[in-house]
C-alpha cells in the first residue's frame, strides 16, 4: 500500500482520544437502541428472527450513531487541529476509481454472501442472525422506508468511511506498520457491526476499502463501494423476505 502523508496529522495520544470519545458515544448509542428493542419488540428482532423492528427505530439509531461518529471526528480530530475534511480523504476522485469502487461494491455483496455461508456452516448457531431486522410490508410509510434508505446507501456509508478508513485508519497508520494499521482499524469497523457473521464480514470488507482509500487517494470510492454493498444488501433482502429469490441466494436462517 502507498503513503500519502509521511507526517501524521495526529499525535498517538490525540488519535487515541478522537477513537475512545466517537466509540464510547457509538457503543452507548447501540446499547440505547438494543434496550429499545429488548423493551419493544424483543432482542430476538435485532437478531433477526421474530418481530420486525420498527422502521423510524433503524432510522434513530443509524442517524444516531453518523452524528456520533461525525461529530466527534469534527470537534476532537480535525477543528482543534485546524484541519479540514480533506485531512479525511474527501477530496476529489478519478472517475475511474469512481468505477472500480462501485465494481467493488458488488463483489463485496458476492464474497460476503459466500464468507457469511462458510460462517453458518462453522457455526449454525449464527443462523438465526442471517434475516434482516427490517421488514418492507404494508405498515410500513413511504417516508419511513424512504428515510431508511437515505441512511443506509448514503448516510451511514458516509459516516463510517470517513471515521473508520478516512481518520482511524490514517491516523493508525501514521504510528504503526501500514498491515497493523489496516488489520486493527478493520477488526474495530467489524467489533461495531456486533451480529457475529457481520463483525466478520465487514472486518474483512474493511481491508479491501483501505486498499481503495490509499491507491485512489481519495475516501470516495471506499464510500460508493460502501454505499452499492448496502444497496444490494437491502435489496436482496427485501427480495428474500418476499420469496422472491433462489434458494441458493439465500443465506441459511
Amino acid at each position: 500500500m502507498q503513503s500519502h502523508s509521511t507526517q501524521p496529522l495526529w499525535r498517538f495520544r490525540d488519535g487515541l482520544m478522537v477513537l475512545a470519545c466517537a466509540m464510547a458515544a457509538y457503543m452507548a448509542l447501540s446499547w440505547a437502541h438494543m434496550a429499545v428493542v429488548s423493551e419493544t419488540v424483543g432482542m430476538e428482532a435485532y437478531l433477526g428472527s421474530g418481530d420486525r423492528l420498527p422502521m423510524k427505530v433503524l432510522v434513530i439509531s443509524q442517524l444516531s450513531k453518523a452524528v456520533a461518529l461525525l461529530g466527534v471526528l469534527w470537534l476532537l480530530g480535525l477543528a482543534l487541529k485546524g484541519l479540514d475534511w480533506g485531512a479525511v480523504g474527501l477530496r476529489p476522485a478519478a472517475k475511474g476509481w469512481l468505477v472500480a469502487g462501485a465494481v467493488a461494491g458488488v463483489l463485496f455483496t458476492i464474497t460476503g454472501f459466500v464468507l457469511v455461508k462458510a460462517l453458518i456452516g462453522l457455526a449454525p448457531a449464527w443462523s438465526s442472525m442471517t434475516q434482516a431486522p427490517f421488514h418492507f410490508g404494508p405498515a410500513t410509510s413511504w417516508s419511513g422506508g424512504a428515510a431508511f434508505v437515505v441512511m443506509t446507501l448514503m448516510v451511514t456509508p458516509f459516516a463510517e468511511e470517513v471515521f473508520f478508513r478516512g481518520f482511524l485508519y490514517k491516523w493508525m497508520k501514521g504510528h504503526r506498520p501500514v498491515w497493523l494499521a489496516a488489520l486493527v482499524s478493520s477488526i474495530i469497523f467489524g467489533a461495531s457491526h456486533i451480529v457475529p457473521h457481520q463483525a466478520v464480514n465487514a472486518a474483512v470488507m474493511g481491508l479491501a476499502l483501505i486498499w481503495l482509500y490509499e491507491k485512489s487517494g481519495s475516501i470516495w470510492p471506499a464510500i460508493l463501494a460502501h454505499a452499492v454493498n448496502n444497496a444490494l444488501g437491502v435489496g436482496l433482502g427485501a427480495l428474500a423476505a418476499q420469496g422472491l429469490l433462489p434458494a441458493f441466494l439465500i443465506a441459511p436462517g
